[in-house]
């Protein structure tokens, strides 16, 4: 299962509306300016080239197409956002959540590409950090469905929304929603409310640690113990995935020895840099940050668990040939923050979000004991109902479930996880009996 976090930028905002996502300082003008940075671009023309994977017929091959895309300046970029702050229109607020998940949609689908391009995932779940609204519940946005969404203390920065692919196949045993049940004016200290979330057994805390208890190891492993107690009644936690607010690459991870259920945390930046997908989800490249300054990691995926990382589609940083080698999560890097709106690139956001892989389940004798009464599709591992039971399959089968097996070269192949079972052998008619009994 792919899960993206992805925080966006509220301006604490009071009232229990999304528009401070999209108000103000919404569109980070910081991130605006920085684009240079990142993207080939100069002060008098701020337009980028870039390639889009194409079909050729006539090759059979998949080639670069060059499309064109002119970035928005730090003024305009303001000047956009406080015309929205004036209206508040809300098909507007629709359009602006449409661009950002076509980005992250993009941006994991290109992450996660396989077959020669030919393969790709879109995510199964997304939280947005710092955005919720009583006008978005059962919402669907490109194809998403906003399913819950979280405001413990009232303050826009520290809101969250879960938001499920329309069509995945996913029951109450695959996500869990662990709501918060208590109400405070600040979210400030150790006792500051996150989203917690119980993915395929795995229990997963999406963060904005306050900046307040940033910087103090002890104050960021009692807040996230606040949470998973809070949640489930242990202080265990499998996964830390968002906004951290770190101020250097290696502290969250340094702060979680020993805590919290494991002893070696192990985070998604590698060697200092984190690769990053180029607008549009087509390009990749490493850079040093994910804040708006390109040079600090806010946002990471952390863990206790077997993980495997992927550079330029191959495992690094685990031995694969490990026979004990189990990855729990794979950690695919970043999403883009740059999303096409009135026809320019915006930065929707001044951070970059993080794309993970769920690649197996946490306790499979439970999940067996909890399905044992359903009949599984064969291909995607659904439910099967009615007729279906009887094929084996459903009659209109959306995916084809798959899954890593990592090779000793440390490169990575999909591959499915069930085989096509071989026809069905009938048995001869046996006339002594007088029965027409099959093998089944």
């Amino acid at each position: 299962m792919l899960v993206v976090y992805q925080s966006l930028e509220s301006v604490g905002h009071k009232e229990t509306t999304g528009h401070s996502v999209v108000s103000g300082n919404s569109f980070k003008h910081r991130a605006q300016t920085n684009a240079g940075k990142v993207y080939d671009l100069d002060n008098a023309d701020r337009k980028l080239t870039f390639p889009v994977p194409h079909y050729d017929f006539a090759t059979k091959k998949i080639v670069g197409k060059d499309m064109e895309v002119e970035f928005a300046t730090g003024p305009e970029s303001k000047s956009f956002s406080e015309t929205f702050k004036k209206g508040q229109d809300a098909d507007e607020l629709l359009e602006f959540l449409s661009g950002v998940i076509d980005t992250i949609v993009k941006s994991t689908m290109n992450r996660t590409s396989t077959n020669g391009g030919f393969t790709s995932r879109p995510p199964t779940l997304i939280v947005l950090g710092e955005l919720y609204g009583d006008e978005l519940m059962g919402k669907i946005i490109l194809g998403y469905e906003v399913i819950y969404g979280m405001n413990p203390t009232g303050d826009s920065r520290h809101r969250f929304t879960v938001l499920k692919q329309q069509h995945s196949q996913i029951d109450e045993f695959d996500l869990k929603i662990h709501r918060f049940d208590t109400l405070s004016d600040k979210n400030k200290d150790e006792k500051a409310i996150c989203m917690t979330l119980t993915v395929m057994g795995w229990l997963m805390a999406f963060v904005h640690i306050p900046n307040h208890i940033c910087g103090n190891a002890a104050s960021v492993v009692e807040y996230l113990k606040f949470n998973a107690m809070r949640s489930t009644g242990k202080e265990e936690l499998d996964l830390l995935i968002g906004d951290t607010n770190q101020k250097s690459s290696g502290f969250m991870s340094s702060a979680l020895q020993g805590q919290l259920g494991g002893t070696d945390w192990v985070s998604s930046i590698h060697g200092g840099e984190q690769e990053l997908v180029g607008y549009g989800g087509h390009s990749t490249f490493s850079i040093s940050g994910t804040n708006s300054g390109f040079d600090t990691h806010f946002d990471i995926a952390c863990t206790h668990h077997a993980v495997a990382k992927i550079k330029d589609n191959k495992v690094v940083g685990s031995d694969t040939t490990d026979p004990a080698y189990d990855p729990a999560f794979v950690f695919h890097g970043l999403t883009d923050k740059y999303t096409e709106l009135n026809n320019k690139a915006y930065a929707y956001s001044d951070h970059n979000g993080v794309i993970i892989e769920v690649l197996r389940r946490k306790d499979v004798q439970a999940y067996k004991a909890h399905r044992r009464n359903y009949i599984l599709c064969r291909s995607c591992n659904g439910r099967l109902t009615g007729i279906e039971t009887l094929t084996g399959i459903h009659l209109n089968c959306r995916t084809l479930a798959l899954t890593y097996v990592p090779k000793n070269d440390g490169s990575l192949k999909r591959v499915a996880t069930h085989q096509t079972p071989s026809p069905t052998k009938k048995r001869k008619l046996n006339p002594g009996k007088g029965d027409d009994d099959q093998d089944l």
